[in-house]
């Protein structure tokens, strides 16, 4: 069932509630992607500035080379790459929350508890994912991807930008996006569920996943309800960062799926990302876990409620 509105939420959404005027939205939001695409080109650019001069190449072709390998990044580098157009994201939210209501990024975040959330999160899914970790391994489904040695090497860096991609994410949709929509609708089928509406259509990747796009984009819609979910439970923003922390590191760091973001991964599948009927039946069992994750949770916050 979905959660009521609530005196924590109500406190979360507050800041939203000073800046109502619904043109002002609508420039935010297109600020919010002007500013988002425009510092992502300069990322890409000063990339391929750097790349031109230690290759000696044209820099039309050290752009070429850079976006194909952001687009498929099948090595570490791409993927460092890929992770640090977040931060892209996370300057231009910082940016529009700055000027449009004129109050720091932290007002996205809510108040009380937002780190003793996150770790609850890890702790919680970090043994399930472990479960899953294992069978995947035991049930000789997938294939080494990079040596252990340069794996950790590579966690480095990895694991600090992987935190910023997911809380980018989680400060535009469960952040802004979310109080912004609470404050207007009272429908809370609308100000849950749209943010991840919108969450899920930007996963959209026919040329990659093709008869399994749609697929896609209703796990991660899923994905951004129980976000949305715990998020309003909780009043902050440190339980959905947690889960979407854990989420990625199994699939973006442990186990990928072959033709995906495995660059960085320690293991991938099998299976390609090509073969649509195999792929079909992993994305179902991912969901299943996803739910299995979430009745975890809900189960522990509950116990938690009544000590």
């Amino acid at each position: 069932m979905l959660p009521q509105m609530n005196e924590k939420f109500d406190a979360f959404i507050a800041p939203a509630r000073k800046h109502r005027g619904g043109l002002l939205f609508f420039g935010a939001v297109l600020f919010l992607l002007l500013a988002y695409t425009e510092i992502t080109f300069g990322f890409v650019a000063l990339f391929s500035i750097a790349l031109s001069v230690a290759q000696n190449i044209a820099l039309a072709e050290a752009m070429g080379t850079v976006s194909a390998h952001i687009a498929a990044p099948e090595t570490p580098a791409a993927m460092i790459g890929v992770l640090l157009s977040f931060v892209a994201m996370l300057a231009a939210v910082w940016l529009t929350v700055g000027l449009f209501r004129g109050q720091p990024i932290t007002a996205l975040l809510g108040r009380n508890g937002v780190l003793r959330n996150f770790l609850l999160a890890c702790a919680i899914v970090a043994p399930l994912q472990a479960i899953a970790f294992t069978l995947a391994l035991s049930g000789g489904e997938t294939v080494p991807n990079l040596p252990l040695s340069e794996w950790l090497l590579w966690m480095l860096p990895a694991l600090p930008l992987l935190l910023i991609q997911v809380s980018a994410e989680e400060l535009v949709f469960r952040g802004y996006l979310l109080q912004e929509f609470a404050t207007r609708f009272q429908n809370r089928w609308i100000w849950l569920v749209l943010p991840s509406i919108i969450f899920g259509s930007l996963h959209f990747d026919p040329a990659r996943f093709g008869s399994n796009s749609v697929l896609i984009v209703a796990a991660t819609t899923l994905f951004g309800v129980i976000a949305a979910d715990v998020t309003v439970r909780t009043g902050n923003l440190g339980a959905a960062i947690g889960l979407h922390l854990m989420n990625n590191f199994l699939a973006m760091m442990l186990v990928s799926m072959d033709g995906t973001l495995n660059g960085l991964s320690l293991f991938v599948t099998r299976i390609h990302v090509s073969d649509h009927e195999a792929v079909r039946q992993l994305l179902l069992i991912d969901i299943a876990a996803l739910l299995v994750i979430y009745a975890c949770y809900l189960l522990v916050m509950r116990w938690q409620e009544r000590r």
